[in-house]
């Protein structure tokens, strides 16, 4: 079995990252934007926030947050994210805006909170209680214990990652209903069947949003499955950064999305100014 870091060093080497403009990627999807309504699909950490090897200390700058909420008055907009539900919440405080969390597990839409996938509450509270009693075998392993899953993070000691790797693979040989996700210098046990993809798929059906254009944008290996949903219902799917993807576009940093939603917002401002000068003219010619 290959490695993700072997898998990873492939890709790399297989592709060339060819990074565009945010106004490049706009002009493309300008047609889709006048015609369609849009939901806008968002990946948090490497995406809309720097990556630390301390999660908690994560930040979103306000910046973006502002430009998040100016945003909603003329889109929808659902955050999909590894983290749980509560720590996305913390992370985009005081807004209270639709979040997939825990890799697609947990949903809070239009503030109803509800489960996508089951959870094994008693295999759950066994496998926290395996590691724990494992981790002093990795004393510098940064473990994170989420509401769903548990995260294996060795950002700051890449050197673990084939030490972590077979630890990790070593917890689902005694916890079957558990999956492996890898992403950037970490490893996280998840219950089977979280995925973005299949919580942006079930988003749309269940929210009636077939009509709308969808976007996605992400980071991680764990973002592939929602460029892959993504692509099946011809939106914009794209990839933040270096590696191989599905996504159709790639920007190269958390900075180039920040632009990239400063000008969609700009477009939407300017479409809505068209529309109402239409409006105007449009009675003034009855009147």
């Amino acid at each position: 079995m290959s490695t993700p870091k072997a898998d990873q060093d492939q890709e790399d080497s297989l592709v060339s990252p060819f990074y565009i403009l945010p106004h490049m990627i706009l002009t493309q999807l300008k047609s889709f934007i006048y015609s369609h309504k849009v939901v806008l699909f968002l990946d948090i950490d490497g995406t809309i926030s720097e990556f630390h090897p301390d999660p908690e200390k994560s930040i979103i700058r306000n910046e973006t947050l502002n430009i998040l909420k100016e945003l909603q008055k003329y889109i929808s907009l659902v955050l999909v994210t590894g983290r749980s539900i509560a720590q996305a919440q913390k992370l985009i405080y005081p807004f209270t805006w639709n979040i997939a969390g825990s890799h697609g597990l947990e949903l809070c839409y239009q503030s109803n909170l509800t489960n996508l996938v089951n959870l094994n509450s008693r295999q759950f509270e066994l496998l926290k209680n395996h590691i724990n009693e494992r981790c002093l075998d990795f004393p510098k392993l940064r473990i994170e214990i989420k509401d769903y899953s548990i995260a294996l993070h060795f950002r700051e000691h890449p050197y673990l990652e084939q030490q972590v790797h077979t630890f990790a693979l070593d917890c689902l040989a005694h916890f079957q209903d558990f999956e492996l996700k890898a992403g950037k210098f970490v490893f996280e046990l998840v219950p089977k069947g979280a995925n973005k993809g299949a919580a942006i798929q079930k988003i749309i059906q269940h929210y009636h949003l077939n009509d709308y254009y969808p976007i996605f944008i992400g980071d991680d290996l764990t973002d592939e499955a929602g460029f892959k949903v993504i692509n099946t219902l011809k939106g914009c799917s794209i990839k933040v950064g270096p590696g191989k993807t599905l996504a159709h576009h790639r920007l190269e940093k958390v900075t180039q999305v920040q632009a990239f939603l400063a000008e969609f917002l700009e477009i939407l401002k300017a479409q809505q100014q068209l529309l109402l000068e239409k409006l105007h003219v449009k009675t003034h010619s009855v009147i």
